[in-house]
């Protein structure tokens, strides 16, 4: 019987198709499991670096992210010495505003907006600029997540000094919290996380954030058998973007067993408050210097060698020493701008001082010298009387002009 040609053609072809495609899906499919293997891999069984960094006795830095939806709350650096086992924040606020090197281009905006905008990277890149300071880790969350944990742990003890019963102007955000002892459930330790009375203060919102931290440590063995979890760990992690590993998460638990409130420290960055187009920012204090000291004083703090960095509230008292009427006033408003507290102000014994000075009150003599370069005053003294419950006088003479030395 005769074949014809086209008819085996078309049996050949089809049969070629149909082996291709079989073995097309079976490599894909190995392609597929490779990848996800890999990933597998990498989540559960890459070892981390935490571990060897923790051995070497180094301060280990980290960038923490807080979100609340699209907008940053704030960023947080932490500071961790593992050899003396104290931590330390320093909380940049989502109101500061920097110079920001975005792809498209260079241009300023704040802290709010730049992780969303320009990526971790971006974000990350801006903070070690400002601070010239690398960061071994970082982490970025959303604050939904902190009131998952905090229902998983089902509920944590937190003891606030005063109530709290606060509407912000859209109604958004209600918070109404009895002073004492408390168990809060998730959804009220996210509203004590995003409550901020001042934006440009930051004490409270510090403050709160301290709160919740120690009542976390001290469920921290709850926390264990909570992330031991691989499942429960899978949804707590889903969303958060961080380059610890899986391996590295035993690890922070063990640091965070040995951490105590004496231990811990928290601070805010200086800035000065500034108007633009209506609008309220925080730009740092001398494009971050201040900040830059601090870390530099908190890492020697961390490894003992240093005293401890002096509080976020640093109370200063102004006295008008010159003829001129109003400058005490004046230089009031301009130093409660960048944040101090100015907890007296009015007029000194005498008039005729000739040049403003700034007096040293506790023994910090590096403190006086920094407020006397805010306001360009090169005459700088310590004379220390602890009774006066201030940390800087400033007396001001003849040649002082409103905000500063002439």
């Amino acid at each position: 019987m005769a074949v014809k040609l086209m008819d085996v053609k078309f049996n050949s072809s089809e049969g070629r198709r149909k082996d291709f495609d079989f073995v097309s899906v079976i490599l894909i499919l190995l392609a597929l499991g490779i990848i996800f293997g890999a990933v597998y891999f990498i989540f559960y069984f890459q070892e981390g670096k935490l571990k060897e960094l923790v051995d070497s006795g180094k301060t280990i830095t980290a960038i923490m992210v807080e979100n609340n939806h699209r907008e940053t709350q704030a960023v947080i650096l932490s500071f961790y010495n593992p050899k003396t086992e104290k931590l330390a924040f320093i909380v940049i606020p989502g109101t500061t505003r920097l110079k920001v090197d975005y792809e498209d281009k260079p241009s300023y905006d704040i802290i709010k907006n730049i992780y969303f905008r320009g990526g971790l990277n971006v974000l990350r890149s801006t903070i070690e600029n400002l601070t010239e300071n690398s960061f071994d880790y970082y982490l970025v969350y959303d604050v939904r997540k902190v009131e998952q944990l905090v229902d998983l742990l089902e509920g944590i003890n937190v003891e606030l000094s005063e109530p709290i019963s606060y509407v912000d102007d859209a109604g958004k955000l209600i918070v109404r919290i009895p002073a004492g002892k408390v168990k809060l459930d998730g959804a009220k330790v996210r509203e004590l996380l995003l409550y901020i009375k001042n934006p440009y203060e930051m004490e409270e919102m510090i403050l709160n954030h301290r709160v919740v931290l120690e009542s976390i440590l001290d469920r921290s063995d709850d926390l264990n058998n909570i992330l031991e979890n691989k499942r429960v760990y899978s949804v707590l992690v889903k969303g958060v973007e961080t380059n610890f590993t899986r391996k590295d998460v035993p690890v922070v638990l063990d640091i965070m067993r040995n951490l105590t409130p004496s231990k811990i420290l928290t601070y805010r960055m200086f800035g000065k408050a500034i108007i633009i187009n209506e609008e309220k920012y925080i730009t740092p204090v001398e494009n971050g210097r201040w900040l830059r000291e601090r870390i530099r004083e908190v890492k020697n703090f961390l490894k003992n060698e240093g005293p401890v960095p002096i509080g976020d509230r640093i109370k200063i008292e102004v006295l008008n020493g010159s003829e001129n009427p109003g400058q005490a006033q004046s230089l009031r408003n301009y130093l409660i701008k960048y944040g101090f507290d100015v907890v007296h102000f009015g007029n000194a014994m005498r008039s005729d001082y000739k040049k403003t000075i700034v007096i040293d009150r506790i023994g910090r003599p590096s403190l006086a010298k920094r407020i006397a370069e805010i306001i360009n005053c090169q005459e700088v003294y310590s004379r220390i009387d602890k009774s006066l419950m201030v940390d800087v006088t400033i007396i001001i003479g003849a040649d002082f002009e409103g905000t500063s030395v002439r």
